[in-house]
């Protein structure tokens, strides 16, 4: 039977690496949500999650949801609500939804409440549970890394499970692909590898040919830095929330579910540093 896929996000890391690991029949149909509201292409359509008269005409005919949070919009209630309502009205039969690790025993995070609608909906559902991103150490902590050669996060002495996103969006290419197999379920997608950012220096050191120090900074020094280099509040909140949290939680635990779902092992730190050192030059 034909299948109609909306994809959101689709122009970020994790959007991206579905949509190129996602293998579908030819009668298949992929259509990529955008924020332009004239789409001009067929296999484009409008969905602005603050605009929810887009809607609609985003969710028509469509069978499966890969859906992202926007990680600006915390409100679920107001942004997330409506989006599952519609979707029950337009008879979606599936959504894949990008939560986070440890998201069924923290319920005050907004992943915990999308994944808590989705599941009153009655909507069949998968969600994605993956863990720490490798990404981060390309993206936001990269210009600590190349410009003062450091890392400077109030994490401490607390171990992360690293992830490569291109694992995790083999992960979601695999559900979707296979989504009748995959109902009500949720899979959590990590590394095999438990290390603190004091041991992810000493990776970085030894692979990019200049010395990264780590630095665990108290959450108030960690906060004035980074607004005086400009990051505006939102996003330092968040990351105070990312990296000081843990260090009062128990250790994330390995989860087999990436080799299960895709029969591979998940990517190493080393083999990811090394496959990106361009970024860090």
């Amino acid at each position: 039977m034909d299948t109609s896929f909306l994809i959101t996000g689709a122009t970020g890391h994790i959007g991206s690496a579905v949509l190129d690991q996602l293998i579908t029949s030819a009668s298949d149909t992929i259509i990529i949500a955008t924020h332009h509201q004239n789409a001009l292409r067929t296999t484009e359509r409008w969905l602005d999650f603050e605009r929810p008269e887009s809607f609609g005409a985003a969710l028509h005919q469509i069978d499966v949801v890969f859906l992202l949070r926007p990680p600006q919009l915390a409100d679920v209630k107001r942004y997330f609500a409506p989006f599952i309502n519609t979707c029950q009205l337009a008879r979606v039969k599936h959504i894949v939804f990008l939560s986070v690790q440890g998201a069924e025993s923290t319920s005050f995070i907004p992943h915990a409440k999308i994944e808590k609608l989705i599941r009153q909906s009655g909507i069949g559902y998968t969600f994605i549970r993956p863990s720490y991103f490798m990404q981060n150490l390309t993206t936001t902590l990269k210009d600590d890394i190349i410009h003062h050669h450091r890392l400077f996060l109030p994490a401490g002495k607390a171990p992360f499970l690293w992830v490569d996103v291109a694992d995790v969006g083999q992960a979601i290419a695999v559900v979707l692909t296979n989504w009748k197999r995959h109902q009500n379920v949720a899979y959590t997608i990590t590394g095999s590898e438990l290390l603190t950012f004091s041991q992810v220096s000493f990776l970085l050191s030894a692979r990019l040919g200049y010395a990264v120090h780590y630095g665990s900074p108290n959450p108030i020094r960690f906060y004035l830095t980074k607004r005086r280099q400009g990051v505006a509040s939102g996003p330092v909140l968040v990351m105070l929330f990312l990296h000081f949290l843990p260090r009062f939680q128990n250790f994330p635990r390995i989860s087999p579910d990436f080799t299960r779902l895709t029969s591979r092992l998940p990517n190493t730190l080393a083999n990811f540093i090394d496959q990106h050192k361009s970024d860090w030059s």
